[in-house]
């Protein structure tokens, strides 16, 4: 029983002391401020002995982290500290620990409990006394990282209006405040090949906490006579806490376009395609679909092969014309980054070969021909009528004649 009320005593004693130390205790102190993710720093907790009458004996002071995130984030590499007799009025001790902060640990205050474990004056034997200070706190700066994690544009044709979507993510432990992201396309090569339209350079991207992410957009136009490459455009990140340098990437491919020409040839469909383009075209083919102008007897398509810029071959087809001048036409090839791609044309055609014109000049060499068969046959027929027809009007026509050869003959007789 006298050990319990000698335990009592000494809590009473001491408590005077731990609230004051509480108080005046909240954050912990470190040998700089702020402390970083990946900082091995040393901190303390201070005591100061401001009791009448209360004396701390074998003191000894330990830091607990006060929950599973101070836990994870925070290493306490020296948890305990001895700091000895406090026995006299505004004694002060500091109990020094030595902790390493996570480098994945994010900004924020992190809660530790400081245990104090002493005896009071004259109590040898006695059990130490232990109390707890709460919510010691100790404030942990992150340092943002602010990238550009995602582009909605990578490639681009002259003369070409883009929608543009950039994502940006804060990779770092800290927050980064009232963030702008500036795109600088005043440089001369940029200039003349690119232009924002309409929202200006500058982007608010507001605050990032760490993890968090947000984007911008805008319309980004290319000239017509932009040069092909590939163009780094200057992009700035800052803030009130953070400012960081990066770069988009824009290639602009350049056009691939065939121009289309023809002639006619030995009863032959002779098609001539140019590549008018400034890239490379690879195993070119042309197609001439299913049409109700026109008809291709044997195969539509043929393969032409690669076309350099400037360069131009010919393929060649039997076709046969229905109706009408247009004629639909299909070029397919591979371009310069791998990717097949077909591109639709219309041509005026006008067919002039008998072959190839069911409607023109064959057709009425044709008629004609058939024409002159069907009189012919009918003159075969009518044949024995018109004869007597003739005959008839033969007749008539020499009627006075004939009957004066008659009677001529007739007196000839007599005589004899």
């Amino acid at each position: 029983m006298s050990n319990i009320i000698k335990y009592i005593i000494v809590l009473l004693f001491l408590l005077p002391v731990l609230q004051n130390a509480s108080a005046a205790s909240e954050y912990l102190v470190t040998e700089h401020e702020p402390v970083y993710p990946g900082d091995t720093v040393f901190v303390w907790v201070p005591f100061k002995n401001i009791g009448y009458g209360t004396w701390w004996i074998d003191t000894s002071v330990r830091l607990v982290p006060a929950n599973n995130a101070t836990e994870k984030a925070i290493h306490v590499l020296d948890d305990s500290a001895v700091i000895g007799n406090m026995e006299d009025w505004n004694d002060m001790r500091t109990a020094k620990f030595k902790i390493h902060i996570d480098q994945k640990a994010v900004e924020g205050e992190y809660e530790f409990n400081v245990y104090i474990t002493t005896k009071g004056k004259d109590s040898a034997g006695t059990t130490p006394a232990t109390q707890v200070l709460e919510d010691r706190i100790l404030i942990v700066k992150g340092a943002p990282v602010i990238t550009l994690s995602n582009t909605s544009i990578g490639s681009v044709a002259p003369g070409s209006t883009n929608e543009v979507v950039l994502k940006f993510r804060n990779e770092g432990t800290g927050t980064a405040r009232n963030l702008y992201a500036d795109i600088n396309t005043a440089s001369d090569h940029l200039a003349s090949a690119f232009s924002i339209v309409g929202s200006g350079k500058r982007f608010s991207l507001g605050s990032l906490n760490a993890g968090e992410e947000t984007e911008i957009r805008f319309t980004l136009a290319v000239d017509a006579q932009a040069e092909t490459g590939v163009y780094n455009i200057p992009l700035t990140i800052s803030g009130m806490n953070y400012s960081s340098s990066d770069y988009i990437g824009v290639g602009i491919a350049g056009i691939t376009d065939f121009e289309l020409s023809y002639q006619e040839s030995g009863g032959s469909f002779l098609l001539s395609v140019a590549n008018v383009g400034v890239n490379p075209a690879k195993a070119v083919s042309v197609t001439i679909p299913t049409q109700s102008n026109f008809n291709v007897a044997g195969s539509n398509t043929q393969v032409i092969g690669n076309l350099n810029a400037g360069d131009y071959t010919s393929a060649t087809f039997q076709v046969t014309r229905n109706r009408g001048q247009d004629m639909k036409l299909l070029i397919q090839y591979t371009d310069a980054g791998g990717i097949r791609r077909s591109i639709e044309k219309n041509i005026p055609v006008k067919l002039s070969n008998p072959m190839a014109t069911p409607g023109g000049a064959s057709d009425q060499h044709e008629a004609m021909h058939s024409g002159g068969t069907n009189v012919s046959k009918l003159a075969v027929g009518f044949a024995p009528y018109i004869g007597v027809v003739l005959l008839g009007i033969i007749g008539i026509w020499q009627r006075k004649s004939i009957k004066d050869m008659y009677q001529r003959l007739r007196f000839q007789r007599q005589r004899r």
